[in-house]
Parts: structure tokens; C-alpha cells; sequence
């Protein structure tokens, strides 16, 4: 039988009512996600493809002590390196994905050093896990098709004030906009 949206959220909604340490939460979250991305059709039609001339965000269950969103990125769309102020954990479903993991070694002013950790290609099924202290990369799809993602994250992201820093380590604030379904 099918791992199902409902399942996964259900799923969820008991890990996060029981624990609240965000390394614990997305240990237990990983093959749980791993097991709903294997199930493309779990996301609706609707939310698996992006709107004409943008990048396709979709909140598919919003609860206070987690969110469950889709995330498509166009062919060339990229996100620049920045944080989540809270634990996640992101699933792709269909393409890949490249994400780069930094770490800042230094902060000063308005500028920040950030060391560069890792790329990563992502293909289908693979997960990602971003815990606080280890939550900030960049993402960019490097191919000519659609990357279809369910991103899981401990607090709602939109409006949510969080960080960006351009190559240089310049920073600057980042307030992700509302959602296209909501």
C-alpha cells in the first residue's frame, strides 16, 4: 500500500506533538519523507507543476509546529546561499537538484565569511536534512526540466525573517513571500 500525504503529515503531527529537539524530529522524519517522495501521485497534480514565469510554492499542510510545502524549481532557478531559522527536511520527487552547504566561520558588520561544506546533486528520492547550525545553502537547478521538491519545515517560512549573503558574504534580510495557494 501506498505511503500517503495524509499518512506522512498524520506521521508528523505525532512526532512533533512528542519531541521537540529538531535533531531528534528530522532523524525521524528522513524515512518517512524518503518513503513519500517514492510516491509522486501522493502530491496533487496541481502542485507538482510551476505557474507561467515563476518558481511553483505550495503550502500542503500548514500546522503549528510544522509545514508540509512543494517547491518547484523552474530550469536556471537558483537560490542564493541562506538560512531557515528553524529544522528541515526536503524531498525531491522528480528531477535533481544541486545544493551547496556553508557554514559562516566569521561575521563582521553587514559582511559574513562562509565556508563552503559541499555540493550536492540530489536526484529522485534523495533527502536533505537542515538542523538549526546547519541550515544554511544555496539550491539551483542546473537542468532543462522542472525539480519537483516537498520541503518539511518547523516553522512556517513565509514572512518568516530570515538571512540571504550574496557571494561576497554581504547580508541581507530574506522574508520569503506568502505561498501561491494560500
Amino acid at each position: 500500500m501506498a505511503y500517503t500525504l495524509a499518512q506522512f503529515v498524520a506521521d508528523l503531527d505525532r512526532i512533533t506533538r512528542a519531541e521537540s529537539d529538531a535533531t531528534v524530529i528530522t532523524e525521524r522524519v528522513v524515512p518517512l519523507l524518503a518513503e513519500l517522495v517514492k510516491q509522486p501521485d501522493a502530491i496533487p497534480a496541481e502542485y507538482r507543476r510551476s505557474p507561467d514565469g515563476q518558481r511553483g510554492r505550495y503550502m500542503l499542510h500548514r500546522a503549528p509546529q510544522f509545514n508540509v510545502t512543494a517547491v518547484i524549481w523552474r530550469p536556471g532557478d537558483r537560490a542564493g546561499a541562506h538560512n531557515h531559522e528553524t529544522w528541515g527536511v526536503i524531498g525531491v520527487i522528480d528531477n535533481e537538484i544541486e545544493e551547496t552547504r556553508y557554514r559562516i566561520t566569521q561575521m563582521g558588520g553587514e559582511r559574513a565569511q562562509l565556508e563552503k561544506l559541499g555540493v550536492t546533486r540530489h536526484g529522485p528520492g534523495a533527502i536533505s536534512r537542515l538542523t538549526p547550525g546547519d541550515e544554511i545553502h544555496a539550491m539551483h537547478n542546473p537542468t532543462q526540466r522542472d525539480t519537483v521538491e516537498i520541503h518539511v519545515y518547523g516553522r512556517d517560512l513565509a514572512g518568516l525573517k530570515r538571512r540571504t549573503w550574496s557571494d561576497d558574504g554581504t547580508e541581507k534580510p530574506l522574508v520569503s513571500p506568502k505561498y501561491l495557494n494560500c
